[in-house]
């Protein structure tokens, strides 16, 4: 078997292309390797993917990317000069109608000026893409789809998705798959509404148990937002149906800014795995026997920052490897 030291271009598959996968993928392939990245969606962006509506594009998923330190810190300020984002700045308010607003901030919090999804995209940059390519196993240094195409003779197979999503194309690896069985995620429901009234601002912070945030979608006109609810709220609604679980967060809604007139709601999402609770720790992890690696939120803690520095630190190592192994 030909080695991984002696391999001219080294061949990595990735499952999940949200930033985690993104970001290990875009890093791999600046570094020469050959990368094909498998997604189940129609495109990349993961949670940061993008709703298109009739004027333009609106997002469901994280409202905001923030950074805590370097290297993100860093690399958010090369996106704001390429135009793919601008800070968060002004037009936060605080609270809810029945008792006061007050003004608030938000440190170190961006928002697209481009699409979610093209912009995860963008930093996935000479990778392959393969859209609706859902995968049903993992096993050492291949992939299986679901249409039981196998998909073999990677030099790493990395999997990016919730780890509960994991779990299930675990079974030929289960030192990996015990690894995870601790991790819990929280759910969040997301809706895109329209509504006149209410505080003139760009970002309302509720002080609320069934509603979290609101943040207004600048591509559609000034009436259109986007509208998450609170962990309770959606594990209150888990099973519930788009319709009830949309006008229970339209009644809130409405009692919360002391609208007078009903809500326009034009889309809605539940993002099962918003949020990890818990995670492994760590920035990823490994078989190294078998070549397989985990990487994102469930692996490495809350947070686009963490989930992006898991797939780049993970893609760190495996070249540095090559480059070892090579002198």
């Amino acid at each position: 078997m030909e080695s991984y030291a002696s391999r001219t271009t080294l061949k990595a598959g990735i499952v999940g292309a949200g930033i985690a996968g993104a970001s290990c993928a875009g890093t791999l392939a600046a570094a020469g390797w050959e990368v094909d990245v498998f997604d189940k969606a129609r495109g990349a962006g993961g949670r940061l993917s993008t709703r298109h509506i009739e004027q333009g594009w609106a997002t469901l998923g994280s409202p905001f990317i923030s950074a805590k330190r370097d290297p993100f810190r860093s690399q958010l300020r090369d996106w704001v000069r390429q135009g793919w984002l601008a800070p968060v700045r002004g037009g936060i308010w605080q609270g809810r109608a029945t008792l006061s607003w007050a003004q608030a901030q938000l440190q170190n919090h961006y928002r697209p000026t481009i699409e979610p999804s093209q912009l995860v995209r963008r930093v996935m940059g000479n990778a392959r893409l393969h859209p609706l390519s859902r995968v049903s196993a993992l096993q050492p240094r291949t992939i299986i789809l679901e249409n039981g195409e196998v998909r073999g003779d990677f030099d790493c197979v990395i999997c990016s998705v919730p780890t509960p999503q994991a779990i299930p194309m675990l079974d030929a690896l289960p030192l990996l798959r015990e690894r995870l069985t601790d991790v819990r995620y929280r759910p969040v429901w997301s809706f895109l509404m329209r509504w006149d009234g209410g505080p003139a601002a760009d970002v309302i912070k509720f002080d609320d148990h069934l509603l979290d945030l609101a943040v207004r979608q600048t591509s559609d006109g000034p009436g259109l937002w986007a509208v998450h609810s609170s962990h309770e709220f959606a594990e209150t609604y888990l099973d519930a149906s788009e319709m009830e679980a949309s006008n229970r967060a339209a009644s809130a809604l409405m009692g919360l800014l002391g609208l007078p007139w009903p809500v326009e709601i034009e889309a809605s999402h539940l993002w099962r795995y918003a949020r990890p609770e818990t995670s492994v720790g760590g920035f990823w992890l490994g078989d190294r026997e078998n070549r397989v690696a985990l990487i994102g939120d469930g692996i490495a803690g809350v947070g686009v920052e963490r989930a992006w520095e898991s797939g780049l630190r993970l893609a760190q190592v495996l070249i540095q490897s090559k480059e070892e192994l090579a002198v």
